[in-house]
């Protein structure tokens, strides 16, 4: 008896242990919204963790009406009220349906707007800076995105401890009509002001190279703008491996912005050697090829020098120099000097000697005066035949340039934007052998020139550039060493370098990058040009234009002698085995 006893008061514990499980997988069948019409219903039940199928909890339901509330909150329903809801069970309690009844409200309506605590900025200037306004509907996501917006303000000033905060937002009644009143604080402090730079990794560079590519603010006060500005400059000098984000660290009672680096190769040497041998017009054979020697940071200085030598065939050879100066006697002007030397074919030797003075006007902006002395000496051939004329021409110019590239190597955006026009005089020694020719002994060329390359990045690791380059030279008449070369690596790929010679020259290039490394990218890419030459009737040489286009796909590498880089393009008209292979080294001159 005791023994039934027992099993019939277990069993009933049991049934009584199990309705609270039995309650808790209660399933929610579905959920509809009353008095709702900013928000449909599809957007209310996005807005909540609790769906149709799912076990059906009390604290989670609470939670999502809060959300619901806090949603409508946020676009200006600052009254919005869960004015009830109701659970309707089935016969046995495993599923719930629910009905909630909202009642919207108007929404707040934004009627003054109240700065406290700013002495910097104006009121005018602060209110005009965000976007929410009187008379518009208060919203808490764009409010809170003005106060970033301030806070940015203070931050490009210099003012990065600045503190910002909604102190209160309360509701008053305007000629009958509730409106809303924005209570704003704002605590400036002081800005941030450097007492000391300390530099760490320079093993080559020396310290006064780096400290004089840092611009600080007033005062020697920073920025989070100018740390990010700090670490571009110092990655596009190309001295550096690796910059790292500048830090500004407190130390006892002083501020430190600490940089750290670590040194690049900087030193570049090729070349290229090759053989042709004789052939059956020709008792020898002869060496062609390329050397190349780069020096992008003498002694740590910031000096450049640049020597390179190219023998394209047995009597066309090109000798190049070039030293750059920079920050002349601590000022930020940089002196460029170059000189060059072509052989062309034996019919002439052309010498050009040039100058360039860049003054750093900004952080991105230069301008520069051009000076240019070219002398064109004329190769006698065999049987004294004429060639070209000994002349000389002295030429100056300007040029303007605009670089917000993130990072010269390899930039993922940015642009670089560069034009330039020079004018000089041409004298023409030996006009007065040729007077049946009508050849002007005294003339002025006009050059001018537009670079323009913006690059974008649409996703990680990928960028892409449009490039748009024109020339165009003026002059009564024109020579051989007068006209600009047109077509190869720096131009439209897929046609020999220089293979092309005109006047008036114009080329684009689209390029889709895959960056590998920081600095290596492949790269399919489309290069489109146009030329034109006109008629030289001393040489019976008619007016010749043209359009050609290159397609094809190239790589930049990053190896011990430097920025590398190799394409494979085909011209107009090239079959797959008939392509250009364009390489070489890559420099910052």
């Amino acid at each position: 008896m005791m023994l039934l006893f027992w099993r019939i008061n277990t069993f009933f514990l049991i049934i009584i242990a199990s309705f609270p499980l039995l309650y808790s997988q209660t399933k929610v069948s579905d959920i509809e919204f009353s008095g709702n019409v900013y928000f449909s219903g599809k957007d209310l039940r996005n807005f909540i963790v609790t769906k149709p199928g799912n076990i059906f909890s009390d604290t989670q339901f609470d939670l999502d009406l809060k959300n619901i509330i806090r949603n409508y909150e946020e676009y200006g329903y600052i009254d919005v009220q869960i004015k009830g809801f109701t659970r309707d069970y089935n016969f046995d309690s495993s599923s719930i349906g629910l009905l909630v009844e909202i009642e919207e409200g108007k929404q707040a309506l934004v009627g003054d707007i109240v700065l406290r605590g700013n002495k910097l900025f104006s009121n005018k200037y602060l209110i005009e800076s965000i976007s929410t306004k009187t008379g518009s509907v208060l919203e808490v996501i764009t409010l809170n995105k003005d106060m970033t917006e301030l806070l940015n303000l203070y931050e490009k000033k210099g003012y990065t401890f600045a503190f910002i905060n909604i102190e209160d937002i309360e509701e008053y009644i305007q000629a009958g009509t509730k409106k809303i009143r924005v209570k704003i604080n704002i605590e400036e402090n002081d800005r941030i002001k450097v007492d000391n730079i300390v530099i760490e990794g320079n093993t080559s560079t020396k310290r006064e190279v780096i400290v004089r590519e840092i611009v600080l603010g007033e005062n020697n006060s920073i920025s989070r703008e100018n740390l990010f500005e700090i670490r571009r400059r110092l990655e596009n000098l190309g001295y550096f491996e690796r910059v790292e984000q500048p830090k500004i660290l407190k130390y006892k009672s002083s501020t430190v912005l600490l940089i750290k680096v670590k040194e690049g190769n900087t030193n570049t040497f090729d070349g290229i050697l090759g053989y042709v041998p004789p052939t059956q017009t020709e008792d020898k054979g002869y060496f062609t090829g390329l050397v190349n020697l780069s020096i992008r940071n003498l002694f740590g200085t910031g000096r450049k020098v640049e020597a390179r030598f190219k023998k394209e065939i047995k009597t066309t050879q090109e000798l190049e120099l070039r030293y750059l100066e920079p920050w002349l006697l601590g000022y930020p002007l940089n002196v460029n000097a170059a000189f060059l030397q072509r052989i062309e074919d034996s019919t002439f030797i052309k010498r050009d000697f040039s100058l360039k003075a860049d003054a750093m006007i900004s952080m991105k902006f230069t301008l520069s005066a051009i000076f240019n002395f070219e002398r064109v000496i004329p190769s006698l051939t065999t049987g004294n035949l004429f060639t070209i004329f000994d002349s000389r021409l002295l030429a100056a110019g300007i040029e303007i340039k605009f670089d917000s590239r993130d990072y010269v190597y390899n930039p993922y955006s940015g642009l670089l934007y560069r034009t330039s026009y020079s004018a000089g005089q041409k004298k023409i020694y030996n006009a007065s052998s040729f007077t049946n020719q009508n050849i002007p002994a005294d003339f002025s060329i006009q050059r001018g020139m537009l670079d323009l390359d913006f690059y974008h990045s649409f996703f990680k690791r990928q960028s892409s550039v449009i490039g748009v380059h024109g020339v165009e030279i003026r002059s009564p008449r024109f020579e051989t060493a007068d006209l600009y070369r047109f077509g190869g690596i720096n131009s439209v790929r897929g046609y020999r370098e220089g293979q092309f010679l005109g006047s008036r020259v114009a080329w684009s290039n689209i390029g889709l990058r895959y960056s590998i490394t920081r600095r290596s990218f492949a790269e399919v890419f489309y290069d489109m040009g146009y030329y034109m030459r006109p008629e030289d009737a001393l040489f019976k040489i008619a007016a010749q234009e043209g359009f050609i286009y290159g397609y094809g796909l190239g790589i930049r590498i990053e190896t011990a002698l430097g920025m590398f880089g190799v394409s494979y393009a085909l011209g107009k008209g090239d079959s797959i085995l008939e392509g250009k292979i364009h390489f070489g080294l890559i420099n910052d001159f």
